[in-house]
């Protein structure tokens, strides 16, 4: 699963909830019945179920950069667009990541940044 967030406080806060979520049925956390990653690099972790992470990096992701600077997650693409001034970006393909990699994709506040 891929948990799209627009700006890094989100990412943040949805970790904590995925890591103090307790399942009602056997009492487990969230976290210990899946691996949750929160993306700091631009690498996946096969192992992981839950992928957390921005639309900017996924889309630094996509376009095939191995870095990218995490002061780009602190603020929404909304709340930082007029400074940007560029036409709209196109979203590359990248067989790195196909298109069926995430069975489920979560999109959290990210309309703000398109």
């Amino acid at each position: 699963m891929l948990f799209l967030v627009d700006r890094s406080n989100l990412g943040r806060q949805t970790l904590k909830e995925f890591q103090q979520y307790v399942t009602p049925d056997d009492g487990r956390k969230f976290t210990e019945l899946y691996n949750v990653q929160h993306l700091q690099s631009n690498t996946l972790d096969a192992v992981s179920r839950v992928c957390i992470t921005t639309i900017q990096r996924l889309y630094s992701m996509l376009s095939g950069e191995t870095e990218f600077d995490p002061e780009l997650e602190e603020g929404s693409l909304f709340e930082i667009g007029d400074r940007l001034g560029e036409q709209p970006k196109d979203v590359r393909y990248n067989p790195a990541i196909p298109i069926e990699y995430f069975d489920f994709i979560v999109t959290d506040e990210c309309h703000r940044s398109i």
